[in-house]
């Protein structure tokens, strides 16, 4: 059954926050959502459950109950669901509503029409916006480093063997010079090594 919405208001105070909530903001990143609120008031609701739980506008709360021209008392409009939801659908409406259903930037469009001083103030990154030489650029980090090629590890053949008694596993595991014990699922003929690269264990077969 869809899930009904209705228009309602909050004092901000009210809202419960989820302790699981995997959205996060930083101090730039907030001080903007609380210039945004201050001068265009406010445009986004806050969805939340029957018993007041914050389904979407964690930051928005925390913010906006801190800025002293509203605080906690300050009432908002609020988008109540018609029923609770479960935790699975809690988390999958926090990923679709900030990861994968939202529209990306045109940049010629940004490029053609916007001032560039004032996307980077509004929040935009340079390196987002082609400015070379940015220290944030994440793709930067990598330039200079050595690449890596794993070998395909992948098992040449797969061979169930199933022994009759325990004596048998045990003569089975001497001829293979390796331990198998009754929480042995599998092992490695040669037996393998395990090796660590870059804090990332995997399995190699010797």
């Amino acid at each position: 059954m869809i899930i009904q919405w209705r228009n309602e208001k909050r004092k901000l105070r009210d809202l419960v926050p989820w302790e699981h909530n995997p959205r996060e903001i930083n101090r730039k990143e907030a001080e903007r959502l609380g210039d945004s609120l201050m001068e265009f008031g406010q445009i986004q609701t806050i969805a939340i459950g029957p018993s007041d739980e914050i389904l979407d506008g964690h930051q928005r709360k925390a913010v906006w109950s801190l800025l002293p021209q509203f605080g906690p008392d300050y009432e908002i409009d609020v988008r109540v669901a018609s029923r609770p939801l479960t935790d699975k659908e809690r988390q999958k409406l926090v990923v679709y509503l900030h990861k994968g259903t939202i529209a990306d930037w045109n940049f010629d469009e940004l490029a053609n029409t916007f001032e560039v001083p004032e996307l980077l103030e509004w929040g935009f990154r340079p390196y987002e916006l082609g400015i070379v030489g940015d220290p944030d650029n994440p793709e930067d980090l990598w330039q200079g480093m050595p690449e890596f090629e794993q070998e395909d590890l992948t098992a040449f053949q797969t061979i169930k063997v199933h022994v009759a008694s325990k004596g048998d596993r045990e003569a089975f595991a001497e001829l293979l010079g390796q331990t198998i014990t009754d929480k042995t699922k599998s092992i490695w003929y040669p037996k393998a090594e395990t090796r660590t690269f870059m804090d990332k264990r995997y399995v190699e077969q010797s």
